[in-house]
């Protein structure tokens, strides 16, 4: 059996035990979710910047561990998220970031019920810029392989703009690193408007999607010299596919 069908099997069996012992647990973060536009009302105003640092490990084991400190903390991850299909290739093997937490979690269970949100998605592409979009959804069950409870967080699922493919469309590398910034702000604005403590974020967009590491860090770190009541973000980078993102962030959020 090779890589991908194994991970189509993985998958499979996950899906068989989350949606059978979380159902309730679903069923609520379905109900509780909220969806955000680019004009959603999210401006909030704080007075503090918060403590940038960068963690050389996946964003989930990220975010539970700032959880495990402290239970009362509101910690959300960010989705890097396929625009038009729940869960991305989670199903069919994929293994990068979204897939990688569908395996950890019962977040595919729960994207899977706004079928409407991917749907519109589908049809405003945006020249594969796509839309300031997403989905925050709260108490996201994470667990172990046998699908043992480990702790919950909340994630912010949106998707970056694919300069890969917009680039066949004559759009700028430019225009697109103007978009992808102006989304992290909305991703920010998100964060803020929920009262989120501590939020998780990593190479958004760097590798695969076609924006550089170095500019995507460097995107980030200005977004974040702005005053925000949230208390600290963690940029969680490992390397995947060949990219070389984690030194560059390391290196970034030392400064």
């Amino acid at each position: 059996m090779g890589i991908v069908e194994q991970h189509i099997k993985m998958a499979k069996k996950h899906n068989k035990i989350i949606g059978k012992k979380y159902k309730t647990e679903i069923k609520h973060s379905a109900i509780q979710s909220k969806i955000f536009t680019n004009t959603s009302e999210v401006k909030y105003t704080g007075n503090n910047y918060p403590i940038l640092s960068f963690k050389n490990i996946d964003s989930a084991h990220a975010g539970i561990s700032l959880k495990e400190k402290d239970s009362n903390l509101k910690v959300a991850i960010l989705n890097f998220a396929n625009y038009t299909i729940p869960g991305g290739g989670y199903l069919h093997g994929a293994l990068a970031q979204e897939e990688v937490l569908c395996h950890q979690s019962d977040l595919y269970q729960v994207l899977t019920k706004f079928s409407q949100y991917y749907s519109w998605n589908q049809m405003n592409l945006n020249q594969n810029l796509y839309e300031h979009r997403a989905l925050y959804t709260p108490n996201i069950v994470f667990t172990n392989l046998d699908g043992s409870f480990v702790n919950t967080l909340d994630v912010i699922t949106c998707a970056a703009p694919c300069y890969t493919i917009a680039k066949h469309t004559n759009i700028s590398y430019e225009k697109a690193c103007i978009v992808l910034k102006k989304r992290m702000e909305f991703v920010k604005n998100i964060a803020e408007y929920e009262r989120v403590d501590k939020l998780i974020l990593g190479a958004w967009g760097a590798g695969a999607f076609g924006f550089r590491g170095i500019e995507v860090a460097k995107m980030w770190h200005d977004v974040w010299r702005t005053p925000s009541p949230i208390k600290e973000i963690q940029f969680a980078v490992i390397d995947h596919l060949g990219f070389q993102n984690a030194q560059i962030f390391k290196s970034e959020f030392s400064k």
